[in-house]
């Protein structure tokens, strides 16, 4: 009877480990973990983590992105299903920035996809883009978009193989854009990867406009080891490890001046941000009160440094005899609220109360102040010195100024035709522009469902605003800055501008471009410690310096002239 029970008792045993291991086996057959490290110009920047679930009727691909070194977007996570033979059933993604978060949504409904994109206030929606079938979705620099693509390749077959794919363009409030992925097997060589020596196969990525790729994937297990696009500096590495590292703060302090945390009150929110003030008697005069300056970014999820570029101007001006205020969009940095439902009249609210702020500083001569903004931000100014007469300058930088409702369209044309879009995708872009205009319109509430998302809707009801009428009441003398090279607002948006300002009798104003520069007016740092920023050109400082100087000046004061009778002769 022993030897009965010790047989049961070990067949029992032998079960459960039996059970163990298969689940084990199952566990690690359907679902699979990478880990990749992301690099930009040679210096780490970003790591990500990839899982795969394999079930009896999906496929699903799920990837976290730390990308803390980012001048803007620090993070995102990936999710993408398929049905077993591939075919996409939806993708999304969310965008992580300055606390932010912006949404992609992509759902194949019967050989058509329907896109969103929501980004801050607005939002981008189309429906029904057709599409064939084994349609992939394919995204350059995410590594999780590359998996299904590479698992439809036949290695065995090798030579050039394309797939149909949807590609998501960089600027993530635009639809996908229809293209043909090619890869082709060019050789066989061995890849060093920390300390291991891996045997791979080497393919070419080619995409019709944008520039080639180098893939590598392993010879043992075709899993995706290397990604290279050498046109943008970015290299995407097999890891087999998570990578964590923060970027460390980068310190600007000068002992000419003085730098603060502030706080004040926008529109019903607290706003934070940075005041900086010349040290007490460094003026020529030695005197205490100073000529000020105030910052206005252009649009998106912005904090107060603007990506380096704010940081720098406030550096230089205040190391210069200026005080500058610079602060955090309302739910962006240390700013309170939410960012998502802020109307344009809601930023400009609290643009108007920094200026009030900026004002009551015991430091600042009231009777100097001027503006800078930025891109989307010119129209703000604009409208600020018009409400303003004790504005004494303005200074607009890659302005995108809108002069009529048809604005928008006419941006993305001339975008179009630059980048070489075709006019397919162009229809594309502008219906989607029109669909959201469509929904809004149609609908009474301030928010509505679309793809099963909430929209925010206000903003792209805001009636359209004639700045010409607000140009005419402008006294202030006006600096446009625009670099040749800046690919998100055309240079003709400039000369367009100081058209406007010169029809309008503003003999006062002047433009300036610089054929090296783009929209950011400086170069993009990437040191591998501090996050990404734009390091302002020293030509253009010095310019901004030296024209507020000269235009930024106080008000004559006229005094009363006393009649002075004539003496009279002496008898």
């Amino acid at each position: 009877m022993r030897k009965i029970y010790l047989t049961v008792a070990l067949v029992f045993i032998v079960s459960v480990l039996l059970f163990i291991v298969t689940f084990i086996y199952l566990d690690k057959h359907n679902h699979a973990v990478l880990y990749y490290d992301i690099s930009m110009n040679g210096y780490h920047v970003g790591t990500v983590k990839i899982d795969k679930f394999t079930t009896e009727e999906k496929l699903l691909y799920k990837s976290v992105l730390a990308m803390p070194f980012g001048e803007l977007v620090t993070g995102n996570k990936v999710r993408i299903d398929l049905d077993r033979k591939y075919n996409l059933e939806s993708y999304q993604k969310e965008l992580y920035a300055n606390g932010a978060l912006s949404e992609l949504y992509a759902e194949n409904r019967e050989k058509s996809v329907s896109f969103l994109s929501k980004d801050m206030t607005g939002f981008a929606y189309i429906s029904d883009i057709p599409i064939r079938k084994g349609t992939f979705v394919f995204e350059e620099d995410s590594p999780v978009t590359y998996l299904p693509i590479l698992e439809n390749y036949d290695f065995r077959r090798g030579r050039s193989q394309g797939f149909n794919s949807l590609i998501f363009l960089p600027d993530n409030r635009m639809p996908p854009m229809k293209r043909f992925v090619t890869l082709t097997s060019v050789k066989n060589e061995y890849l060093k990867i920390k300390h291991r020596k891996i045997k791979t196969e080497n393919l070419l990525l080619k995409i019709k406009g944008l520039p080639p790729g180098n893939i590598w994937v392993a010879k043992s297990d075709k899993s995706l080891m290397m990604i290279d696009i050498p046109s943008t500096g970015l290299r995407i590495t097999r890891s087999f490890e998570y990578k964590e590292t923060e970027p460390r703060e980068r310190a600007v302090t000068s002992e000419k001046y003085v730098s603060k945390e502030i706080t004040f009150s926008g529109k019903n929110r607290q706003l934070s941000g940075t005041f900086t003030c010349p040290a007490p008697g460094d003026t020529p005069q030695g005197g205490q009160a100073y000529p000020a300056v105030l910052l206005i970014w252009g649009a998106g999820p912005q904090d107060r440094d603007y990506q380096g570029l704010f940081r720098s101007i406030s550096d230089h001006l205040s190391n210069n005899g200026y005080c500058v205020l610079r602060f955090d969009k309302r739910g962006i940095g240390a700013s309170s609220g939410k960012a998502a439902p802020i109307t344009p009249e809601d930023e400009y609210a609290d643009i108007a109360a920094a200026l009030g702020f900026l004002k009551t500083q015991k430091n600042v001569n009231p009777a100097r102040i001027a503006v800078i903004a930025h891109s989307e931000g010119a129209g703000a100014a604009i409208k600020l010195a018009a409400d303003n007469a004790d504005i004494r300058s303005v200074i607009l930088m890659a302005p995108l100024v809108k002069t009529s409702p048809r604005d928008d369209e006419a941006l993305l044309r001339d975008r179009a035709a630059k980048e070489k879009w075709g006019d397919e995708y162009l229809r594309s872009v502008i219906n989607a522009m029109r669909e959201a205009r469509d929904i809004a319109d149609k609908t009474k509430r301030d928010w509505a469902y679309i793809m099963g998302k909430r929209c925010y809707l206000k903003s792209l009801r805001t009636e359209f605003t004639d700045l010409n009428d607000k140009i005419k009441l402008i006294s202030a003398p006006i600096l446009i800055l625009h670099g040749k090279n800046d690919t998100e607002v055309p240079v003709e948006y400039a000369a367009r501008l100081d058209k406007a300002l010169s029809e309008h009798g503003k003999m006062k104003h002047s433009v300036t471009y610089y054929s090296y520069l783009g929209h950011f007016f400086g170069k993009l740092m990437n040191d591998g410690v501090h996050k990404k920023y734009y390091d302002a050109d020293k030509d253009v400082l010095a310019n901004i310096r030296d024209w507020l100087d000269i235009n930024n000046v106080e008000p004559v004061k006229i005094e009363t002239v006393k009649q002075v009778e004539p003496a009279s002769e002496t008898p």
